[in-house]
């Protein structure tokens, strides 16, 4: 039975025989349109107008007086700390003799030789 109906399918396949292509049309593509030349200049706008309604809108709250009192009230300066406090808990890099190598790329002070 599995057979006959893949037997049936390949005799319906080869009986419709390949599909006949349509005739070519050549329709030349018009670069001149509005719809290709301004793609840049509308993203420019774009972003431009969604740059000024973003500073709007953070300006206005920046500059509201309740929301500055809330930050004041609720919120602590970050103090970024330029030194480090006590000592280091990492090993002094003189315990370790690899440090007191000397270096393999020390320049040489050139030699002048009289021609």
């Amino acid at each position: 039975m599995k057979n006959l109906f893949w037997a049936a399918a390949a005799v319906a396949l080869v009986a419709a025989g390949p599909a006949a292509a349509g005739d070519i049309i050549y329709k030349p593509i018009d670069t001149n349109k509005l719809v290709v030349q301004p793609s840049r200049t509308v993203a420019n706008v774009a972003a431009q107008t969604i740059n000024v309604v973003g500073n709007t809108a953070a300006g206005s709250l920046e500059n509201n007086g309740y929301i500055k009192t809330i930050n004041n009230l609720f919120s602590r300066k970050i103090i970024v700390p330029h030194t480090q406090l006590g000592p280091s808990p990492l090993p002094s890099p003189n315990m370790f003799p690899s440090t007191q190598y000397k270096s393999y790329n020390t320049p040489l002070m050139p030699i002048n030789r009289p021609r």
